[in-house]
């Protein structure tokens, strides 16, 4: 089966399905769905390595994650990342090859992708990312993007550069605690220097309690779920001194909220009031009413992937590199007059 098949069976020309295929802008999306409808039903494909002979294309972008991805801290960060690139490059038509910074050998698998055209652009979610790395793709002849991790070897932020507003986020968060009342408030913060997200949800909190005339209290933890009953077994006299808490992080914040009511008595909010920030699924899942942040880490991949696929493709960008985030309110926090005593 060819693409001249496919033309002859629709009536149309072989370069109106050859473009359709390519999700071409110039061609009408009622003709692109009936060529690729029709192209489903006789089971044709690309054959990729012929194509990218003659288009000296590949039709595949490069998806790059820090070394340490997996680990527990970050697995379900990049677990949506993961769901939120690949779905975003498909609906543009591309395939995708998903790599860590380096390899099993040490080799960075950005010079290996580029050097070895193995892909048109790169999408690169990586904090360690070298600065050897920075000054190659500074130079080199591929479109990229850098999401969330601002390289640390740029003294400004990237015109190719997407995220959203975590100071902004933090100031929120900490503001709803604020204007329920409460002037004593903890945040929680990752333990991770590199992770330069929470300096900026810091700055927000820290913002917020000046603006208030509050004083400012910050512990540092690990931002999984599992190390909370130790944080919370080892801070629970200083938590006790608080009446709301932003934990700038979902998960440690449903944690958080389990171990203070299973093994001190302490309810949310009736005893303190809590803020989180990503808005997880896990939250509908465990029937935790947390007030959170919802960062709107889809809308920014999504911008991220279109800007770098109109870079490769020669089209105008007009795609937004910063979103603002939103505050969800679900119960867990109430006004601080109404709180019980903390027990």
């Amino acid at each position: 089966m060819t693409i001249k098949d496919i033309a002859k069976n629709l009536n149309v020309s072989y370069s109106t399905v050859s473009l359709s295929l390519n999700n071409d802008p110039r061609v009408a999306e009622k003709t692109k769905k009936r060529v690729i409808e029709e192209a489903e039903r006789l089971g044709f494909t690309f054959n990729a390595n012929a194509r990218s002979l003659v288009t000296k294309k590949t039709n595949r972008i490069g998806i790059v994650f820090s070394d340490n991805f997996n680990a527990p801290d970050y697995r379900w960060f990049f677990n949506e990342i993961e769901t939120y690139s690949t779905r975003a490059v498909e609906n543009c038509g591309y395939d995708f090859l998903i790599q860590p910074n380096k390899n099993i050998h040490s080799q960075s698998n950005i010079l290996r992708m580029v050097n070895g055209k193995m892909v048109d652009g790169l999408v690169i979610f990586s904090k360690t990312l070298t600065e050897a790395e920075y000054k190659f793709l500074s130079d080199a002849d591929i479109p990229y993007v850098y999401v969330y991790f601002k390289p640390s070897f740029s003294a400004d932020i990237p015109d190719h550069f997407f995220w959203d507003d975590n100071r902004k986020g933090g100031y929120w968060a900490t503001k709803h605690l604020l204007e329920h009342g409460h002037r004593k408030i903890l945040t929680i913060r990752s333990n991770d220097p590199e992770l330069k997200m929470y300096d900026d949800r810091t700055a927000g909190y820290m913002e917020a309690m000046e603006e208030y005339g509050a004083q400012p209290a910050v512990l540092t933890a690990r931002m999984d779920f599992e190390s909370q009953k130790e944080f919370v077994r080892q801070n629970i006299e200083y938590i006790r001194k608080f009446t709301g808490i932003f934990s700038q992080q979902d998960l440690p914040a449903l944690s958080i909220v389990q171990q203070l009511k299973k093994y001190y008595g302490m309810n949310v909010p009736e005893d303190i009031s809590i803020v989180g920030y990503n808005d997880i699924e896990l939250i509908h899942y465990l029937d935790i009413p947390l007030d959170t942040i919802a960062d709107p880490r889809e809308e920014v991949i999504t911008n991220a992937v279109n800007s770098l696929v109109c870079r490769i493709e020669g089209r105008e960008d007009l795609s937004p590199r910063k979103i603002y985030p939103r505050l969800i309110t679900r119960g867990s926090v109430r006004d601080a007059a109404q709180a019980g005593p903390v027990k």
